[in-house]
């Protein structure tokens, strides 16, 4: 059997990459994402729909199909509210995920962050771990969170502090061994590659942190 796929936030860096290699998967006939702008792309498996997010009526009749990827996300930099910023991380994957699930969608693979927590201190931590917690409550027949640490690669956005950041992580990287290796840099193709073979493979868990991740996406080129 030949899966559909839906992609929200299918235009940001792991989003970008996850389409094109869904698009090249065997495993799917119909690659469908929701944007505000046209995605300009035309290979033939590939569908896309205008949609704003937070207006379901917009993308109702679209969100038909197998898995639904949720890759979007902002930064408290690019999004100083915290109103703004909680309605963008939390309430927004979980309007789209609400619909998804009443169009019969049974699985999805979410983007998260290394130290989800809806209890953590940390308002990053938390707001990501209710995000977590709420579409899990759903009751989708299955859910998996993916919790990357500092994820590379190159946006098309200028993120100063990130950039600036990511050079410093990339010279600290071989420190982190034993139960610190969930903190290095993982790229965005390897986090595809997870979640691809997660949904069409499943997995035993439900979380899966960044140095799994990464074992995670080796299985998925083996498996090609």
């Amino acid at each position: 059997m030949n899966f559909t796929a839906l992609i929200i936030g299918a235009t940001g860096l792991t989003g970008t990459i996850l389409r094109s290699q869904l698009l090249e998967d065997a495993s799917y006939d119909k690659v469908v994402t929701l944007s505000r702008k046209q995605i300009q792309n035309t290979h033939p498996k590939h569908v896309n729909h205008l949609a704003d997010l937070f207006d379901p009526i917009t993308y109702m009749e679209y969100l038909k199909g197998d898995h639904l990827y949720i890759c979007t996300g902002t930064t408290q930099a690019k999004t100083p509210d915290k109103k703004e910023y909680y309605r963008i991380e939390h309430d927004l994957p979980l309007e789209v995920a609400t619909v998804a699930k009443a169009n019969g969608v049974h699985k999805i693979i979410v983007v998260s962050a290394i130290g989800a927590d809806p209890d953590s201190k940390f308002s990053y931590n938390r707001g990501k771990g209710e995000m977590e917690r709420d579409l899990e409550a759903l009751g989708f027949k299955e859910n998996y969170f993916v919790q990357p640490s500092l994820i590379g690669g190159k946006r098309d956005e200028k993120r100063h502090f990130e950039s600036l950041w990511k050079k410093i992580q990339k010279l600290i990287d071989p420190l982190f061994f034993g139960s610190l290796k969930k903190y290095r840099t993982i790229e965005p193709e390897t986090i595809a590659s997870a979640m691809i073979y997660m949904a069409v493979h499943g997995y035993e868990k439900s979380r899966i942190e960044s140095d799994e991740l990464i074992e995670v996406g080796s299985r998925s080129s083996l498996s090609q």
